[in-house]
């Protein structure tokens, strides 16, 4: 199996600097043009299963990027991670050491329910060719950090550099 992931397209938010977490932003248009020419990129592929974070930007990249021919399936597991009192505040860079503070979701957490989706499609779907995941930065983040396998260590090195930018996407071997 393959598995795509696809961080979502350009929001407001994203161009302004904000912390987006779960706050529930659409693309602008920037970030439509973007997942345009990812659906270029990867309009010859066929999946086998498209799923998607509940949130509008993701949603709204999984649609143009499949050209609304497939089928999504929500789930929330792969929503973004919650970043508390800073949603839709600058971001700040030393927000990990004031995970309490601000009420920001843990990494361990963060892991706990990717980890649980990944489980999940790899044994539902381990015959399949082709899965996409359309999703967030740090979903991404942690999905590179399980299956990386020149993060076999998890190095967390590795997994802070570790950045998609909007509508692109990388690619696994399981």
């Amino acid at each position: 199996m393959r598995l795509y992931v696809l961080r979502h397209g350009q929001t407001d938010y994203n161009k302004e600097g904000k912390f987006q977490g779960q706050s529930d932003i659409e693309l602008n248009e920037e970030g439509r043009k973007q997942a345009r020419i990812t659906a270029k990129k990867l309009e010859n592929i066929k999946f086998d299963k498209v799923y998607v974070s509940p949130l509008k930007r993701a949603i709204e990249t999984a649609k143009i990027v499949t050209n609304n021919k497939l089928e999504l399936e929500i789930d929330n597991r792969i929503m973004e991670r919650s970043f508390g009192k800073l949603e839709g505040k600058k971001v700040i860079l030393d927000y990990e050491e004031r995970v309490e503070e601000f009420g920001i979701e843990t990494i361990e957490s963060l892991e706990k329910r990717i980890g649980s989706f990944l489980k999940d499609i790899f044994d539902k779907y381990k015959d399949s060719e082709n899965i996409l995941v359309v999703a967030h930065g740090g979903v991404a983040q942690i999905i590179n950090k399980m299956l990386d396998k020149n993060n076999a260590n998890n190095n967390d090195k590795n997994f802070k550099e570790f950045r998609l930018k909007n509508a692109e996407y990388v690619y696994y071997d399981i």
